[in-house]
């Protein structure tokens, strides 16, 4: 009996703590062959990868579960990224990209939410929140309406996040050092958190 007694609190327990879990998921850009924007050596790739990689070593939350999409540099499909990520069930996903322009001025963060994503509501106040959070350090350019496959395509709340410009000589400095990369890193993990 007394064994039974203890079984049923560990099992009460564990579905307490995943019931109150929150889940996080990071779709880390691009990846394998796909290396994303690249300059002087610098691969989006590889540099959004260490910032998702940061932002999950700060997570010292019982309660928050952060999940990367891909943890090594290997392709992986949008499709399949979306199935994984719906598998998951997760509160909501940050979408890490770079991006770059052939106008070197172009510079800051850009916010992307899809209008036919089923959460399309909850998007938008995620990219907000977001948005406000990068505004206290960081410049960006405001939330645009987008339909990339990964926006349409989950069911969650999803952002896709453009942490600046590659050929912008300020932003390439702010992405490709550490202190820039763990000072992105931060605002990100101060949001989920």
């Amino acid at each position: 009996m007394r064994n039974i007694i203890i079984l049923s609190i560990l099992l009460f327990s564990t579905f307490l703590s995943s019931a109150t879990e929150k889940i996080i998921v990071i779709d880390v850009g691009h990846g394998g062959n796909d290396d994303g924007y690249a300059i002087d050596g610098f691969k989006e790739k590889d540099l959004v990868f260490e910032i998702a990689l940061k932002i999950v070593a700060l997570n010292t939350a019982e309660d928050v579960k952060i999940i990367l999409t891909r943890e090594g540099d290997y392709p992986l499909s949008l499709k399949s990224r979306a199935e994984f990520i719906n598998t998951l069930n997760p509160d909501f996903v940050i979408s890490l990209h770079i991006n770059s322009n052939v106008d070197v001025a172009a510079s800051g963060f850009d916010f992307f939410v899809s209008p036919e994503n089923a959460f399309s509501e909850a998007s938008n106040k995620l990219a907000e929140r977001l948005k406000n959070a990068i505004d206290q350090e960081f410049e960006s350019n405001g939330i645009r309406n987008s339909n990339f496959y990964i926006l349409k395509n989950v069911s969650a709340p999803i952002t896709l996040m453009e942490m600046g410009y590659l050929s912008n000589p300020n932003d390439f400095e702010l992405l490709t050092s550490e202190k820039g990369q763990n000072k992105i890193a931060n605002v990100i993990y101060n949001l989920i958190k």
